[in-house]
């Protein structure tokens, strides 16, 4: 499991450090408080996009994405819809949800 919290992209570059910390991740805990749409307005606040996690991810070759730091002002059903997106392009994304538990499947876990 990897988290990755108060980082912030640079717009068409995959961070090496990050990505050396995800590396066949099962999880990657990543820091998604803002959309794309809206990293010019609040750049320089140290955060990121689930947009840039699932490109960060798929590079890794990480099994799941779970997105969390969201913005406090959004909404549940903005939530949903930006975890349903995420889905669309990345099958293990899911949104973090407070008091959420997982339970990893065998079928992700790494063999050694």
């Amino acid at each position: 499991v990897a988290v990755i919290t108060d980082t912030e992209h640079e717009p068409g570059k995959l961070d090496q450090a990050v990505l050396g910390l995800i590396e066949d991740a099962d999880l990657v805990i990543y820091d998604c408080t803002y959309t794309e749409e809206e990293m010019e307005r609040y750049r320089g606040n140290g955060h990121s996009t689930w947009q840039q996690g699932v490109k960060l991810c798929e590079a890794a070759g990480a099994r799941g994405l779970a997105l969390f730091h969201h913005d406090p002002s959004r909404t549940d059903d903005e939530l949903d819809e930006m975890e349903k997106l995420a889905k669309d392009r990345f099958a293990g994304a899911f949104a973090a949800r407070d008091g959420q538990t997982l339970k990893f499947p065998v079928s992700l876990r790494k063999k050694r």
